[in-house]
């Protein structure tokens, strides 16, 4: 039997172009037989032996054979059907066999028109993936941040990409908004970034014309353990919030200086490296539309999470399949989404 090294010595002999090509065929051969989303199914199995129930939540329940391959149970409490893939971003999907293939043009950062494109599907069909798949990544989100904690803000234009009733004059270019726009308009999206020490994030979006401490308090309550440090910078809304939080440490320093000069250890350089990712991370897409930034500042956290690892479409798979209210997530999604005609 030929080895591992063997066939990379007679494929570094090949052409650029003939590399690419046969690259090409073994991942199509590999995505028609479902080899990766199999093994993540069968994974996930043997971890939880049997799927609860998605309906009541019973563990009281009994696999009943399979349906096109998929395991199916039934529930002893509720007396409901369901399947392995109920709940989640795969439910109720026809073509999984692109779906790795979709997940390798994710990755590349594609939008959504080329994906459509390159994998002969509808653009709507496109969009929806895109978002179903992001779905899945709301339970990825750290629960609490620990030790120190860098937080600040970046600033987006309000942007209503994809809306075709605006209630104001097309700009030009992304730069062309103006921030003040009457009392009650907001033209601006805060992207609140925390960042622990040990590299866990929370991203979350807000809607505001400046950040306060109601905003600060939605993204942060319940987030920073007792006792933790928050290092921001001096914008009076973040030591309003210290204040009402008293178990909490927090450091200032002005933003120009980016480190203390009484305290190299009190800085904000995490957080500003991962704004100048995210503005890197999000430059591809050509404008998010802030209704669904937050599902982009999810990947790119999760995205972030699993860089090192070399099985990362296998990652992937197995997120969607172990968030079970993905397709709820995504049903709410979709009640402030564009429908897209083409």
């Amino acid at each position: 039997m030929i080895s591992q090294k063997e066939v990379k010595s007679i494929f570094h002999k090949l052409s650029v172009s003939n590399q690419n090509s046969l690259l090409s065929e073994l991942l199509l051969e590999q995505e028609l037989q479902g080899k990766v989303l199999s093994e993540a199914t069968e994974q996930i199995s043997k971890k939880r032996n049997k799927k609860p129930c998605p309906h009541c939540n019973s563990v009281k329940v009994y696999k009943r054979g399979k349906q096109k391959g998929v395991q199916m149970y039934r529930c002893n409490s509720c007396d409901k059907w369901y399947s392995e893939t109920t709940g989640t971003a795969l439910y109720d999907i026809k073509l999984k066999s692109k779906w790795q293939s979709y997940l390798n043009c994710m990755e590349k950062g594609m939008p959504i028109k080329k994906i459509a494109k390159e994998l002969n599907i509808s653009i709507q069909t496109s969009f929806d993936w895109r978002h179903k798949i992001l779905s899945s990544l709301v339970q990825f989100i750290p629960e609490e941040l620990t030790d120190q904690v860098e937080c600040n803000e970046l600033e987006f234009a309000l942007n209503e990409k994809g809306n075709k009733d605006l209630k104001r004059k097309p700009r030009k270019r992304s730069s062309d908004f103006k921030r003040n726009q009457g009392k009650e308009v907001i033209t601006t999206v805060q992207v609140v970034t925390a960042v622990s020490r040990s590299g866990e994030k929370i991203l979350t979006a807000v809607e505001s014309k400046r950040l306060s401490k109601k905003k600060i308090a939605k993204v942060m309550d319940g987030k920073l353990t007792k006792n933790s440090t928050l290092i921001t910078d001096k914008h009076p809304s973040y030591r309003a919030y210290a204040k009402d939080n008293p178990t909490i440490n927090h450091k200032q320093l002005l933003a120009k200086d980016h480190v203390d000069k009484n305290d190299k250890t009190i800085h904000l350089q995490k957080v500003n490296n991962v704004h100048s990712q995210l503005r890197g991370f999000l430059r591809p897409f050509n404008g998010v539309s802030s209704k669904y930034l937050q599902n982009y500042l999810n990947w790119y956290a999760y995205v972030d999470n699993i860089q090192n690892s070399k099985t990362t479409i296998k990652q992937w798979f197995l997120a969607m399949l172990i968030t079970d209210q993905a397709y709820g997530l995504f049903e709410l999604f979709k009640q402030n989404a564009v429908l897209i005609r083409t």
